[in-house]
């Protein structure tokens, strides 16, 4: 399916949070949220056209991408809890193996 072509294609980047899900056009350095991955899309589409409806109305305004420092905070703030390092539980060593008996 080819795209229209006045249309542009723009780069997001799409995390899991917490609580919801974040996006950020890198070209633009626009960010938007939602409580899933269309609803996210959706969000961040509108920013993205209302953004463009006012840099056409305001020329004078600098459109930039996202700086790499505030990239990196991005996808540290939004870095799935899996992922974060694990604080130990008191009386357990990081590595140690307990065993649990199971009865069924």
């Amino acid at each position: 399916m080819r795209k229209p072509k006045n249309r542009k294609s723009w780069t997001v980047v799409i995390r899991k949070s917490t609580a919801e899900y974040v996006a950020i056009c890198l070209e633009l350095n626009l960010a938007a949220r939602g409580y899933d991955i269309p609803d996210v899309q959706k969000n961040l589409q509108n920013a993205i056209s209302d953004y463009l409806e006012f840099v056409e109305d305001e020329p004078e305004t600098q459109v930039q991408p996202i700086p790499t420092n505030e990239l990196i905070e991005f996808l540290k703030d939004t870095q799935p809890t899996f992922l974060r390092p694990r604080k130990p539980m008191p009386g357990m060593l990081p590595l140690e193996v307990n065993e649990v008996p199971l009865y069924v």
